[in-house]
Formats: C-alpha cells, sequence, structure tokens
C-alpha cells in the first residue's frame, strides 16, 4: 500500500509540431550547406574533413533531438525532478515563489544559464526561483493538470495563479 506522501505525477511532454519543423528546417539547411561548403573548400585540404564536418553535424542534430523525446517531469512531495535527455534536476519546493501559466510565447524568455527542459514554444509554466534570476521554465502535456498537481503539493506556489 503506497503512502500519500508517495504519490507521484509524472508528465512526458512531446515536442510541439512547430518545434519539429523548426528542426526539420534546421537539419535541411545543414544538408543543404555542407555540400556547398565542401565544393568551395580548397582542393588540397585534408580528405577526412569533410567525413569529420558530416559526422560532427550528425552528433549535433542528435545531441539536440534526443532531450525532446526522452523529458520527464516528475511532482511528488519532496519537490520537482525533471530528466531531460542526459541531465536530471531535482528541484526542491523550497526553490521556488511562484508558479505561473505562460500562455503565449515564451521562447525568447529563455537563459542560457540554467538548462531548460522545453519541447514548446507556447503554453508553458514559469516556475520562479527564490535564488536565481531566470525561471524554470516547463512545458507540460496538460498545464492545467500539472498545476493542479503542483498545488497539492505545493499550495504556495500556485495562490495567485488562475486555473
Amino acid at each position: 500500500m503506497a503512502v500519500d506522501s508517495d504519490r507521484k505525477y509524472v508528465d512526458h511532454p512531446a515536442p510541439s509540431v512547430v518545434l519539429v519543423l523548426l528542426l526539420f528546417l534546421a537539419v535541411g539547411a545543414a544538408v543543404v550547406a555542407l555540400p556547398l561548403a565542401f565544393q568551395a573548400a580548397p582542393r588540397g585540404a585534408a580528405p577526412f574533413l569533410p567525413i569529420a564536418a558530416i559526422g560532427l553535424t550528425v552528433v549535433i542534430l542528435c545531441f539536440q533531438f534526443w532531450p525532446l523525446y526522452s523529458t520527464y517531469y516528475t511532482v511528488s512531495a519532496t519537490g520537482l525532478r525533471v530528466r531531460y535527455g542526459p541531465w536530471t534536476h531535482q528541484y526542491a519546493w523550497s526553490d521556488f515563489g511562484a508558479a505561473y501559466w505562460q500562455k503565449g510565447m515564451f521562447a525568447t524568455r529563455i537563459g542560457w544559464p540554467s538548462v531548460t527542459p522545453c519541447v514548446r514554444m507556447t503554453n508553458g509554466i514559469l516556475l520562479k526561483r527564490r535564488t536565481r534570476r531566470f525561471g524554470l521554465y516547463l512545458t507540460p502535456n496538460d498545464p492545467r493538470a500539472f498545476l493542479m498537481k503542483v498545488a497539492e503539493f505545493a499550495p504556495d506556489l500556485t495562490r495567485e495563479t488562475i486555473l
């Protein structure tokens, strides 16, 4: 029998169609640009250089796609656990001051100082941090249900949130 404090809510968001189209556009641009770059390269260049460039491009693109399909948010009494590709972060509820539903475009507000596990560019959740300048942006499948689960475990975070 599970104890009430052991309850968890797991969300596995899928990337939006717009984001996938943008990534495919990036892949297409790389596929078109690489042969043109090789044609412009001097003929005396090392023969392994084109193969290395193609290999590096494929590795970078695979590394970019991997987190989009392996993102999980786990909400529990102990806090929020975010698994995003190769990274796993555990956040205590005390790290956050408020939770908001960001319904519009927010991709321009994402900063580099930390991993931002977003697989969509709109309709996300912003968890404002108490000690850091940048908040944690998440893009769960159903933001309303996600915020309701957060309210079960950390009601102070969602008291100002309009559901």
